[in-house]
């Protein structure tokens, strides 16, 4: 009787132990993934209508820093370079604020990611119109994270893009004062894919 107690309480032992262990292992993996910046380097492929234009294609690339809080909210900055119109390229350096997370604690799990700012005109359609400042840069996107690792991830989504752009030109000639304004939407989908490190 005395041996069967002994193997019980033994083996009872282990399996506390072994929880406790596990735990202590989840909070420390937990602990590496709170409190810690990021890097997150990504590039897209664009395409959509640039107002009464047809549809086109671009390409971007953007750069953020960000803080997480927790798996599921990460908040940074960022600056990035839009590309839009392959056939006359409008060149846009965005300026945001974002916000991700992920949305499971999975190896592979889904995840969000919503960028707000303001972006600067860097060249234009034409050459005789005028770099003047611009507006709204905003991007919500969802799609999924492969965490390679606790400290490198890649991702890969889909979202919309939105960019308000504006266009002043001159067309005086002698006493005739003219002055041209045109303000373009930007409505782009986006297939986009990231490094986060």
């Amino acid at each position: 009787m005395k041996k069967i107690l002994i193997i019980l309480f033994t083996s009872i032992s282990f399996f506390v132990t072994g929880q406790v262990v596990e735990e202590e292992k989840k909070e420390i993996l937990n602990n590496k993934t709170t409190g810690k910046y990021y890097n997150y380097l990504s590039f897209d492929f664009n395409f959509g209508a640039s107002g009464e234009f047809y549809y086109q294609g671009g390409v971007g690339f953007r750069y953020s820093l960000g803080y997480k809080m927790n798996p599921k909210i990460n908040i940074g900055a960022g600056l990035g370079f839009e590309f839009y119109d392959f056939e006359f390229p409008t060149v846009f350096m965005p300026l945001y604020i974002e916000a991700k997370g992920e949305l499971t604690n999975w190896r592979i799990t889904p995840y969000y990611n919503v960028a707000l700012g303001h972006a600067f005109k860097a060249g234009n359609r034409f050459e005789n119109w005028d770099n003047i400042p611009n507006g709204v840069y905003f991007k919500p996107s969802i799609g999924w994270k492969f965490k390679r690792n606790e400290y490198f991830a890649s991702t890969v989504s889909f979202g919309y893009q939105l960019q308000h752009a504006f266009f002043k030109r001159d067309d005086s000639w002698g006493e005739h004062i003219s002055i041209t304004k045109e303000k373009r939407i930007y409505q782009r989908y986006v297939i986009q894919f990231g490094f986060e490190f």
